[in-house]
């Protein structure tokens, strides 16, 4: 189904509705082109993710870098009016650590595509969506949405974006919506107010709005409501309108807060959970920690430690602490508790947890058989029989020495081999032979 967000030149009435201040300019900290996204991405709460993409054809001159600043502008005008309109939500936007970056939407992922076919191919007689969803099959992933500002002509001059999909659960191909750059609509440049409600309604719309059977759907423009032309997912953009001419959802009885048994988008995984909390690990001793929010890829920077990653309000995150070599986990402080290696938790505030290991012990038992006699490095077993040992240390030296008239044969068990030193790494019985000469 495609779902086109129409102009018309004709100013619409508008009553007074919630405001967010508009954001100031926002300065993109990217200086590369890329399709992919990258990694490690800054917001580790969920895998679902909503990432900007600047498309031209093949035959188009590229204004990325004179545009990118503009994108990342309506992200954060998104952001804020999202935030005014629901206070314990907003998009998980995919943002990426440039260096010396200071934390914001200058911080926003954009990828960069250039399109396999010319600028004509894409003058579809209609809109030009069918064929960029074609070209576009393979390229995102399914925990992906992409807002695509397509910076090309198209001939419907009265589309300002689409999209193909009302996906709630799905992102990658059918998580496509497009904001079209140079269609008739009188939206400005990126940046300017018009493009970011563009953007936001047709993300909207990919997240499941208005979904079939809403009381006040449009009955001759389906997924758009109606009962207010204040909405944002009214089927028309005022001419010169900005998000903070329109509300989300008015009267919350459509597709967002609402207590309908339909789909609420206030309930899509690719909306973050407000407000955002610190989470920290720590380690004292010789360990790693792998953790995870659910359902999500492990948090690598927290392998060692870790302070202040943003987080989700209400992520339960599983911890893992991992001792290396010689060490054993001692337990938890903090958050978690207890000897468990694994531990869960839930974000519901600034949260930390701290892991603690400690050598561990190492029991070796030394057998001997035959006229000798075993000692060790460091000291506590000297045998000639049967004798243990726990040692705080990573490793032991045993020694085999016969005495006058035999000589060593081999060493069994945790040890092997016919020299007479071996060292034991971990708890077992190293065997030691002596025969007679």
């Amino acid at each position: 189904m495609r779902l086109a967000l129409l102009v018309t030149l004709l100013a619409l009435a508008a009553p007074a509705v919630a405001q967010a201040t508009p954001p100031a300019p926002v300065t993109w900290c990217g200086t590369d082109e890329v399709t992919a996204n990258r990694v490690p991405d800054l917001d580790v709460s969920a895998a679902q993710q909503v990432r900007f993409v600047y498309a031209v054809p093949a035959d188009a001159p590229d204004n990325f870098a004179a545009t990118a600043s503009g994108i990342a502008t309506d992200a954060a005008w998104i952001d804020s009016w999202w935030q005014t309109q629901d206070p314990t939500r907003t998009p998980r936007f995919d943002k990426y650590a440039f260096p010396g970056c200071a934390p914001g939407f200058g911080q926003l992922d954009i990828g960069f595509v250039r399109l396999p076919n010319s600028a004509a191919y894409y003058q579809f007689p209609q809109t030009p969506s069918l064929r960029l969803d074609r070209d576009f099959q393979q390229l995102f992933p399914d925990d992906e949405k992409t807002i695509v500002y397509f910076d090309s002509p198209i001939r419907n001059a009265q589309v300002c974006g689409e999209t193909d999909y009302l996906s709630n659960e799905t992102g990658g191909a059918r998580g496509i919506v497009y904001v079209y750059l140079q269609s008739g609509c009188n939206v400005g440049p990126a940046g300017a107010g018009g493009t970011a409600e563009v953007a936001a309604h047709e993300l909207l719309h990919n997240l499941g709005a208005v979904p079939e059977g809403a009381p006040h759907e449009c009955p001759s423009s389906a997924s758009h409501a109606c009962d207010s032309t204040t909405d944002i997912m009214y089927p028309y953009l005022a001419d010169g309108s900005t998000l903070d001419s329109v509300q989300l959802d008015v009267g919350h009885d459509d597709y967002y807060a609402h207590s309908g048994t339909w789909w609420d988008v206030q309930d899509s995984t690719w909306l973050t959970h407000l407000p955002l909390h610190s989470f920290s690990l720590a380690i004292v001793g010789n360990g790693t920690l792998i953790a995870r929010p659910g359902g999500n890829a492990r948090i690598g920077t927290c392998n060692s430690g870790c302070s202040g990653v943003p987080i989700d309000n209400g992520t339960a995150i599983s911890v893992i602490a991992v001792p290396k070599p010689g060490y054993a986990f001692a337990g938890w402080s903090g958050a978690c508790a207890g000897k468990a290696v694994a531990c869960t938790v839930a974000v519901n505030a600034d949260t930390s947890a701290t892991a603690t290991f400690k050598k561990a012990a190492l029991r070796v038992t030394v057998a001997v058989s035959g006229k000798g006699r075993v000692s060790s490095a460091p000291a506590g077993i000297a045998c000639t029989g049967r004798c243990t040992k726990v040692f705080a240390a990573t490793s032991v030296k045993l020694v085999a020495k016969p005495v006058i008239g035999s000589k060593f044969a081999r060493w069994s068990g945790a040890c092997s081999g016919t020299r007479t030193t071996c060292t034991v790494k971990s708890p077992g019985t190293a065997r030691a032979t002596f025969v007679l000469r």
